[in-house]
């Protein structure tokens, strides 16, 4: 595993996960002591706080694919975990280890930003401070009315809004503006408009399909609800009508008119389709919806069923020409980008990865040995029943 490769939203991600599980840990001692640096940063010891966490909270989805896990103990880090890539190793240096490449990501990070002389715009830093602020005073959750302030969970571990901003919103912000200085047009990595055309046109997919259940929900007087598999009858309506649109997209008729035709012939006010454009393998759609369209050519459609009995749907699956979005995702900044990333990520995470075993660096050891994964540890709190179970009652 690559801890660095996109680390802002990485930590960010973690941190939101796993913010309950912090709750009720004994507070360490705020300080300002360094843990890290070159002759261009020096990171306060929160930074490697921070990063140290996160690689706990990695490390422990490890150690519960373990038979011996017992999430009422923290003997688990002396277990041998085995991380993303296949490397096997005791979880406690696993996470110490971890915590190192974090920060010395941050250090590459802003040594190649200098080098490459990318600037910042002032209204980007503001913003991605903004919501790291949002995050540590009243949480995620906030507009929905959940109040889970991160700092309640994180500022006793020595970690402050600034470590917190620094490691999440604001290098994530740093690490796409690198990479898109890097990568676009004038960058020392620069991807051509060819090499990004190909990329597109055989990764990506323009796609629509909509689907119809073959089965109907009931609710009985109880109110539990159930699914009731449709007679051979009903359901063979649907197929053949599904399969008959099929039809006419392939006899040239357009995926639009044959919406128009389905919506009007079953009194459907909304089209049903989902649409996109994107990176197929990437994609979250089923297998079996992927499969159907590789093997489509453009501008056709086909029909499938995904699932059986009381939890079959069918689906009518039409695939665009992805040449004609050549231009709008090839000269729009934004979509180009978002094309480049799907391409270059993983080599600019290895980028990143040498530059970070090949920089010199400063560790403060005597501040750092401190503090060790076990801090992170929180003991379940016991179920109301085993509770009851417990004190004999």
């Amino acid at each position: 595993m690559k801890p660095y490769m996109k680390i802002g939203s990485f930590l960010l991600a973690f941190i939101m996960l796993f913010t309950v599980l912090l709750a009720g840990c004994t507070p360490i001692s705020l300080n300002q002591e360094w843990s890290y640096k070159t002759n261009d940063k020096e990171l306060a010891i929160g930074i490697y706080i921070y990063s140290l966490n996160t690689a706990y909270q990695q490390a422990k989805t490890y150690a519960e694919k373990i038979d011996d896990y017992d999430e009422s103990k923290d003997d688990w880090l002396d277990f041998e975990i085995t991380d993303d890539d296949g490397n096997k190793q005791v979880a406690r240096k696993w996470i110490k280890e971890q915590a190192e490449k974090i920060c010395l990501s941050y250090l590459v990070l802003e040594e190649q930003i200098k080098k490459e002389g990318v600037e910042i715009d002032q209204i980007s830093i503001a913003s991605a401070d903004e919501q790291a602020e949002q995050y540590w005073n009243v949480g995620q959750y906030a507009d929905y009315g959940y109040f889970m302030p991160m700092k309640d969970d994180l500022e006793g571990f020595g970690i402050s809004l600034e470590s917190f901003t620094y490691c999440t919103t604001e290098y994530n912000t740093k690490y796409n503006a690198l990479f898109e200085k890097l990568y676009n047009k004038g960058g020392n990595k620069e991807v051509t408009d060819s090499e990004l055309t190909k990329y597109f046109t055989e990764n990506y997919v323009d796609y629509s399909y909509f689907s119809v259940n073959l089965y109907e929900s009931t609710t009985d007087e109880a109110g539990s609800q159930s699914n009731v598999a449709l007679s051979n009858e009903e359901a063979k309506k649907i197929t053949d009508e599904l399969d008959g649109y099929a039809s006419d997209i392939n006899g040239g008729k357009s995926y639009k008119d044959v919406m128009s035709d389905y919506m009007k012939a079953n009194n459907v006010n909304t089209d049903p389709s989902t649409s996109n454009v994107e990176e197929l393998e990437e994609s979250s759609m089923g297998d079996e919806l992927k499969n159907a369209l590789k093997k489509l050519d453009s501008d056709k459609a086909t029909t499938l069923k995904v699932g059986s009995g009381n939890s079959a749907v069918y689906y009518l699956v039409y695939k665009k020409d992805i040449d004609k979005d050549i231009e709008k995702y090839i000269n729009d900044e934004t979509n180009r980008l978002t094309v480049l990333n799907s391409m270059k990520s993983e080599e600019f995470a290895n980028y990143i990865d040498k530059l970070a075993k090949d920089l010199k660096y400063e560790k403060n050891s005597s501040v750092i040995d401190k503090y060790d994964p076990g801090m992170f540890f929180v003991k379940p709190e016991p179920t109301t029943a085993a509770a009851v179970a417990a004190n004999g009652s």
